[in-house]
């Protein structure tokens, strides 16, 4: 298996790797923003965990990496999912693409639907829902053309650039997800 590298490289960040790239301004603000060198060890940490095969063998997985096909060992961006409550089996997932050159290319939506196939294929869960905030229209977007609803509005719940915008939860159930799927193939 390739090494992963993150744009450069085992060790080294360069391109959307760096704080304060482009890709932070539409990221929530739900997290703090990593500084270089803990950027480095994230990337030294999934590397390691890639070679020791510890990460393959999370089941499901909490994070993937999203890369084209030409560079497979790239990361172009990630998804992830955590527990909103694990009592209840409720995920609440993650998407980022860092390239503003690649977004609206499809490759979020893309990654999306493979990550949502996958963790209604790998779990139980009866539902699964990702939070972004109202200024990021091109996420809602994502939502909207998979199939997700708009669960929650939670009104002035983020400052972003000095400026306040809603929190907004997308969500889908199992159910949904699965007539979607099957409305496709017999469409």
């Amino acid at each position: 298996m390739p090494r992963a590298q993150c744009e450069g490289g085992q060790g080294r960040r360069s391109g959307s790797h760096r704080p304060d790239q482009e890709w932070h301004r539409w990221d929530g603000p739900y997290f703090p923003k990593l500084d270089g060198p803990q950027i480095d060890a994230v990337c030294a940490r999934l590397s390691g965990a890639i070679e020791d095969d510890s990460y393959a063998a999370q089941s499901p997985l909490r994070r993937a990496a999203i890369a084209t096909v030409a560079e497979p060992a790239t990361m172009i961006g990630s998804l992830s999912w955590h527990w909103e409550s694990e009592d209840s089996d409720w995920r609440r997932m993650g998407l980022t693409v860092y390239d503003p050159a690649l977004r609206g290319r499809g490759i979020g939506t893309n990654a999306l639907t493979v990550w949502t196939d996958y963790l209604f294929r790998t779990t139980g869960v009866v539902r699964l829902d990702y939070s972004t905030w109202s200024g990021n229209e091109r996420m809602l977007a994502v939502g909207r053309r998979l199939g997700f609803t708009e669960e929650a509005c939670f009104r002035d719940a983020r400052e972003v650039r000095g400026r306040r915008y809603d929190s907004v939860v997308m969500g889908v159930l199992r159910r949904e997800w699965e007539a979607r799927g099957e409305q496709a193939v017999t469409s």
